[in-house]
C-alpha cells in the first residue's frame, strides 16, 4: 500500500470517530472542524468583524473538488468557501469558509 494510501485509510477511521457533519453539494460528508477564528478589518465606513474556520475532508468522499464561492450548511448555519487548498495525491481537501452575511 502507497504512503498516501495508508494515510487516507488512517484519515478515514479519524474521521468516522471525530468527524462532524457538513452539507456540500446536497452531499452529507463527514469534516474536521477547527475552531473558528476572529478577524477585523479595515474596510470603507470603518472596521467590519469577519470570522472564519477550515474544513477538512477526505478527497475520497468527495464527487468532486469544491470550489471558491460555493456554500456549504454545518450546524445550521450556511457558509460561504473563500479558500480550497487541493493537492492530489494527498488524502485531504482543506477549505477556508466564512459566515454569509
Amino acid at each position: 500500500m502507497s504512503p498516501h494510501a495508508q494515510i487516507a485509510a488512517d484519515a478515514a477511521q479519524i474521521f468516522a470517530e471525530f468527524g462532524k457533519e457538513i452539507t456540500l453539494s446536497g452531499q452529507n460528508l463527514p469534516a474536521l472542524i477547527s475552531e473558528p477564528e476572529e478577524s477585523v478589518e479595515l474596510s470603507a465606513g470603518g472596521f467590519v468583524a469577519s470570522g472564519n474556520f477550515t474544513v477538512k475532508l477526505l478527497r475520497n468522499n468527495l464527487r468532486t473538488i469544491p470550489s471558491v464561492g460555493q456554500t456549504m450548511d454545518y450546524a445550521g448555519e450556511h457558509f460561504r468557501i473563500v479558500r480550497v487548498s487541493n493537492r492530489p495525491p494527498h488524502a485531504l481537501v482543506t477549505l477556508t469558509v466564512e459566515p454569509l452575511e
